[in-house]
């Protein structure tokens, strides 16, 4: 954006790693084409739809409450941060420390359930 270098850069390049991730999607794919960012392609399911722009070839639980459950609990908790840290201003998004903050918590929370 022209702005001198930043951790407010940093946290945007981590957001975007984050949403490659999970969607299995680069920011240059033709469905995030034609004006539309990966933060706007996943901000417009989010989260009624995640399931729509998740990776399709990321390990799911037959059973559909486990489904459900781990979609709740860690994926869509893993977008949000994803989405957080790709907000278009820096003073929007988050610091590094909040953003691990969160991780260790999501995963404290899925070693908990093992």
């Amino acid at each position: 954006m022209g702005c001198k270098v930043s951790t407010g850069g940093d946290v945007y390049g981590f957001g975007v790693l984050l949403l490659e991730m999970l969607t299995a999607m680069r920011p240059t794919d033709t469905q995030c084409g034609n004006a539309l960012s990966l933060h706007k392609y996943v901000d417009r399911a989010f989260p009624e739809r995640i399931a729509e722009v998740i990776d399709p070839h990321m390990p799911s639980e037959e059973d559909e409450a486990a489904a459900s459950v781990r979609m709740q609990n860690y994926i869509i908790p893993l977008v949000s941060i994803g989405l957080m840290c790709t907000m278009e201003s820096p003073k929007d998004r988050p610091g590094m420390h909040d953003v691990c903050a969160k991780i260790v918590a999501i995963k404290e929370a899925f070693v908990e359930t093992l």
